[in-house]
């Protein structure tokens, strides 16, 4: 025998309320999900209020709270039998009804994990791309700074050997072999007035004597030469320069970088080379 929790959830999955439910069983004196379902067709209208008088529920172990007597309606196969079919075809109805409700919840709430997954990626996308960039940055200053402090080093070593000769000559009495930093050759005296160029056609040598050619702007620092240089040569790629010019014989320290190449004479156009050193 079904408890009288399962006979309420039946007639419940038919459609009916709980309250319609209850006031059907006890009208029917709890005769069955049939009879049940039988008054209910009979009563479309009834929202299962329960009126002073009626019969209450019954316990599980099938007495009531009232004495009250129940009638119970007498029915034909025939309409016995219509009856139930009119309840199956109702219970059918309302089960796909609420099948089609879970089922629209359902896409309703795949969608919005999809979306949810979807904008949770593109933050977690965008997140990786600050941080590779800023890896890059950050990799790219230590790279420049490391090799600052390399050729910081390096000319302070130069610098070093060029006074320990001289405090070995000085000692030997001989004269000081201090070597004089080459300057750009002077200009030749012109009658025509010198052509101000704001542009400069500079020719860079990689150490495979391939070429690298580039116009730059005359007020560019010697930097501005270098980087490109780094960023394009083939022979090394990704490998800092040591500039040097060839006509006057010239090697750039890094102060030379931060002048602009007018001041340096490579305007309108001059040949560098990568340093082997």
């Amino acid at each position: 025998m079904p408890t009288i929790e399962e006979t309420i959830n039946t007639l419940k999955d038919m459609g009916f309320t709980e309250a319609q439910a209850k006031k059907a069983l006890n009208k029917t004196g709890w005769s069955g999900i049939e009879s049940a379902a039988e008054w209910l067709l009979s009563h479309p209208g009834d929202d299962g209020t329960e009126e002073a008088g009626e019969e209450s529920m019954p316990t599980e172990d099938g007495e009531t709270t009232s004495e009250t007597p129940t009638v119970k309606l007498q029915l034909t196969e025939e309409e016995r039998a219509q009856q139930m079919q009119r309840a199956g075809e109702l219970r059918i109805k309302k089960r796909a009804e609420r099948e089609e409700r879970e089922k629209r919840e359902a896409i309703e709430l795949e969608k919005k994990r999809v979306e949810d997954g979807k904008e949770a990626g593109k933050m977690k996308q965008t997140m990786a791309d600050k941080e590779i960039k800023q890896i890059a940055e950050d990799r790219v200053r230590e790279k420049k700074e490391t090799q600052l402090a390399k050729e910081r080093v390096k000319a302070q070593i130069e610098q070093d050997k060029i006074d320990r000769k001289e405090r070995e000559a000085k000692s030997r009495g001989e004269p000081s072999a201090s070597p004089v930093k080459p300057t750009p050759a002077a200009p030749i005296p012109s009658n025509t007035p010198a052509k101000d160029y704001s542009e400069t056609k500079i020719q860079i040598r990689q150490l495979d004597g391939k070429p690298i050619v580039q116009t730059f702007k005359a007020k560019e620092s010697l930097s501005a030469v270098r980087l490109y240089v780094e960023m394009n040569r083939k022979d090394q790629p990704g490998v800092t320069p040591k500039l040097m010019s060839n006509f006057p014989k010239k090697m750039f320290l890094e102060d030379d970088y931060d002048t602009p190449l007018d001041a340096l004479g490579l305007v309108p156009s001059a040949v560098l080379m990568i340093s082997q050193s």
